[in-house]
């Protein structure tokens, strides 16, 4: 049997299909020696092809046994990137679920606050279904702010007044007692 060293494993000789086929004992008969053979040495020598047929079959089905381990392997490996592919993408539309049932749930709560702000305020909001309709009230809002800046200014100016008045009866009082002792 022939063997030969590839990669430091010694690995017996892979023979082709074609290679096989030549060793039947037909053809191998053929070709030795016309003398007559006793009954043992015909045995010998087809029992010697026969296990050499063996044997190159033994190779070719471990050459396509390598072969298709090898095939195995790499679907394996397909599966597995599958697989984390697959739970990559589950775990993501959960987060995608958990984050929009998270904003549903502060819509809602952000929507019952205000239905309670509406309903303390009496006032007709479904009006404002627009932002022309909105711009409009807030222009009115900065209207009435402006109007209650004003207003502010002169409050603190009559309370300044008020209180030189206050302090100037003050002093011509502590004058007055002052002067009258």
């Amino acid at each position: 049997m022939l063997m030969r060293v590839e990669d430091g494993h010694a690995r017996p000789k892979l023979l082709s299909k074609a290679a096989v086929e030549k060793t039947a004992p037909d053809i191998r008969l053929d070709l030795a020696a016309s003398v007559p053979l006793i009954a043992r040495d015909s045995f010998v020598a087809e029992t010697a092809n026969r296990i050499e047929q063996l044997n190159a079959t033994v190779r070719l089905m471990s050459r396509d046994l390598g072969n298709i381990s090898g095939r195995v392997a790499d679907l394996e490996a397909i599966a597995d990137q599958e697989r984390r592919l697959q739970s990559f993408q589950k775990g993501d539309r959960r987060s995608k679920d958990a984050k929009l049932d998270e904003l549903v749930r502060g819509c809602r709560d952000l929507k019952s606050r205000l239905d309670r702000i509406e309903g303390r305020s009496a006032g007709d909001f479904h009006a404002y279904n627009s932002f022309e309709a909105v711009s409009r009230k807030l222009g009115e809002l900065d209207g009435f702010r402006d109007e209650a800046k004003s207003l502010e200014r002169t409050l603190k100016l009559r309370a300044w007044l008020l209180c030189a008045a206050v302090s100037a009866s003050a002093v011509v009082l502590v004058m007055a007692t002052a002067l009258a002792t």
